[in-house]
């Protein structure tokens, strides 16, 4: 492609993304911009974290833009839900924090979702590579 590859188009919308978001940042938080700039010259913490979320940020994002390249939208929509309730329920177990009723039933309907998309995207695989040979 014109891109020279997935990694670097998302490289692109990324800087686009952040060239286009600089204007909002200075008009509504530019007055705190040096108190910024003194805390994080003093605060190795902050470099640290800034640094590292960001970094983990964007590496995670370039990985659902692979992915949804290698799986299509749907699989990857569905993978995607389907990591948030093994998050939610591996940081209550780790936690040892009880899930609320809403996050159980919101875990439920989303567990049960992939559940019958694997089940049914199963059941049509047959039929499509049928209809494929005929």
């Amino acid at each position: 492609g014109r891109f020279g590859g997935v990694g670097n188009q998302f490289a692109t919308t990324q800087i686009l993304a952040f060239i286009m978001c600089l204007p909002v940042m200075f008009l509504t938080e530019g007055a705190k911009f040096s108190e910024f700039v003194d805390i994080f010259k003093s605060s190795k913490d902050l470099q640290f974290n800034l640094i590292m979320s960001g970094l983990a940020f964007y590496l995670y994002n370039e990985l659902a833009t692979y992915t949804l390249k290698a799986t299509g939208p749907v699989t990857a929509s569905v993978a995607n839900t389907a990591k948030r309730v093994i998050v939610m329920v591996y940081m209550a177990a780790v936690t040892g924090k009880a899930l609320t009723d809403e996050q159980k039933i919101g875990a439920g309907v989303a567990i049960v979702g992939v559940l019958l998309y694997s089940l049914i995207d199963d059941l049509l695989k047959p039929k499509a590579d049928k209809k494929k040979t005929a």
